[in-house]
């Protein structure tokens, strides 16, 4: 790194170091990262598992319903040669 990035970067420790001395401004960032966080999650949560397209819902649907067939053949095939 250069002269001057190190420079800005001891510069920008220094000055966050002395804003967050103060214990109200340590509870703004706080809250700041708080309401960052949740925000970024309920969105996140919010698109979870959400196919974008009728298309792609109707794929994952069939998807899924494939493997419950298969598990369900094979729990039947075990019924069907303990019997």
């Amino acid at each position: 790194m250069g002269k001057i990035t190190k420079l800005v970067g001891a510069a920008g420790a220094v000055a966050g170091t002395a804003y967050l001395s103060k214990s109200e401004n340590r509870k703004k960032v706080k809250a700041q990262l708080n309401k960052a966080a949740e925000k970024l999650n309920t969105k996140y949560v919010r698109n979870l598992g959400k196919p974008s397209g009728i298309d792609d819902a109707e794929m994952v649907d069939e998807g899924a319903m494939t493997s419950v067939r298969y598990y369900n053949k094979l729990q039947q095939k075990s019924l069907d040669s303990k019997l």
